[in-house]
C-alpha cells in the first residue's frame, strides 16, 4: 500500500495495537551504544586494560548468555576476573560503580521516544483501542526502560521474556524500585518470528488476530511473525536508519554471530510471502491507514463499532 489512504476510503479496524519496542518507539541503537562506550572508557581505566580488549570481553559474555543487554555483563568479563579475582560480586560492583554510573548518565541523555510517539499513542488510546508492547529484551531490561520513558501512560502492559541468569550483584536484599508498567512475562526462549507468541498475545487481549495491528522495524521478525499469525502488519521503516559508526560498534559488541547478522540483512521466501500491509516513515502515519477503536460489546456488530470509531477519528 503506497502513499496516503484517502480519508473517504474504508480503513481496516484495529482493536489491539501491538508494538515492537526497540527502534519502533525509540532509537535503541542511538542510546545503547553511546552508553556502553562511556562505560567501557571508564572501566578500562579502572581495570588497567585497553578499551578494545574490554569490548571483546563483553562480546564473549554477551554471546555466552545470548543477550547483548545482559545485566552487569562487565562484572563477568575476563578483565574483571583477572584484575579483581578475590572480590565478591558485590565488591566488584562497588569497584566498577563509576563505570555503571557513566552508562546510566549517557542513557538518561540519549534515551527518549521518537518525537511523535507520545501524542500518537495517547490519541489511539483515547479511542478505546488496547495498546501493548512486545519485545525480545528481557523483562528486567524493558521494565527499567519503560519507566525511564514514561510508557505506563501509553501502554497497558509489555510482553517480554523472563531473564534467566546470575542474580543482581547486590543480592536479594537490595532495594527494588516498583515496576512502572505491568510486564507480562513470556517463556525465556520466546523468540520472534514464532507466530504462536503473537497469537498468545491476541488471545490474552481477547481480540481476534484480524483486528490486531503489529508495528515493528524488523521485516524478518516482526512483520513475518505478525502476518503468519493472521494480523495486520505495519513496517516501521524509520527504525532501520542508524548511524553507521554506532551500528558497527553494536555488531562488535553483540551476541549475534556473523551468520545471523548476514541472515538478518538478506531476503528469503518468508519476506516474499509475508510483506507488510503498510510502510511507515514516521510513527504517526499509522493513523492515516487504520481506524482504531475498542472491541465491540457482546451483541454489537463490528460494523456498528467501526462507524462509531471512524466517525470520531475523522
Amino acid at each position: 500500500m503506497a502513499g496516503r489512504v484517502p480519508v473517504t476510503a474504508r480503513r481496516p479496524v484495529v482493536n489491539a495495537l501491538i508494538l515492537d519496542m526497540d527502534n519502533t518507539l525509540y532509537d535503541w541503537v542511538a542510546y545503547f551504544v553511546p552508553a556502553v562506550r562511556a562505560m567501557v572508557t571508564v572501566a578500562a581505566k579502572l581495570l588497567g586494560v585497553s578499551e578494545d580488549e574490554l569490548r571483546s570481553d563483553l562480546q564473549v559474555v554477551h554471546r555466552t548468555h545470548g543477550n547483548t543487554e545482559h545485566p552487569f555483563a562487565l562484572i563477568e568479563t575476563t578483565a574483571v576476573e583477572r584484575r579483581l579475582p578475590a572480590m565478591s560480586q558485590r565488591a566488584r560492583h562497588e569497584y566498577l560503580l563509576p563505570a555503571f554510573a557513566a552508562f546510566n548518565e549517557v542513557r538518561r541523555h540519549h534515551l527518549h521516544l521518537y518525537a511523535d510517539v507520545e501524542n500518537t499513542l495517547l490519541a489511539i488510546k483515547a479511542t478505546g483501542c488496547r495498546i501493548v508492547g512486545h519485545t525480545e529484551a528481557k523483562d528486567v531490561n524493558i521494565s527499567s526502560r519503560a519507566r525511564a520513558l514514561g510508557l505506563e501512560t501509553m501502554l497497558e502492559a509489555v510482553y517480554a521474556p523472563r531473564f534467566v541468569g546470575p542474580p543482581h550483584p547486590l543480592g536479594v536484599g537490595r532495594r527494588v524500585t516498583p515496576a512502572a508498567i505491568e510486564v507480562r512475562v513470556l517463556p525465556p526462549k520466546a523468540r520472534k518470528p514464532n507466530p504462536d507468541i503473537a497469537r498468545r498475545i491476541a488471545e490474552q487481549l481477547g481480540v481476534p488476530s484480524a483486528h490486531c495491528l503489529y508495528v515493528g522495524d524488523n521485516l524478518t521478525k516482526d512483520i513475518v511473525m505478525a502476518k503468519r499469525a493472521g494480523m495486520l502488519a505495519a513496517w516501521a521503516r524509520y527504525g532501520t536508519h542508524h548511524d553507521p559508526d554506532l551500528w558497527r560498534d553494536l555488531v562488535a559488541l553483540s551476541h549475534w554471530n556473523p551468520a545471523a547478522v548476514s541472515a538478518a540483512e538478506s531476503t528469503g521466501d518468508d519476506l516474499e510471502r509475508f510483506t507488510p500491509d503498510v510502510t511507515l516513515d514516521a510513527f504517526h502515519e499509522v493513523q492515516d491507514y487504520y481506524t482504531f477503536g475498542r472491541v465491540p460489546r457482546p451483541g454489537q456488530s463490528q460494523v456498528a463499532s467501526d462507524c462509531l470509531t471512524a466517525g470520531s477519528a475523522e
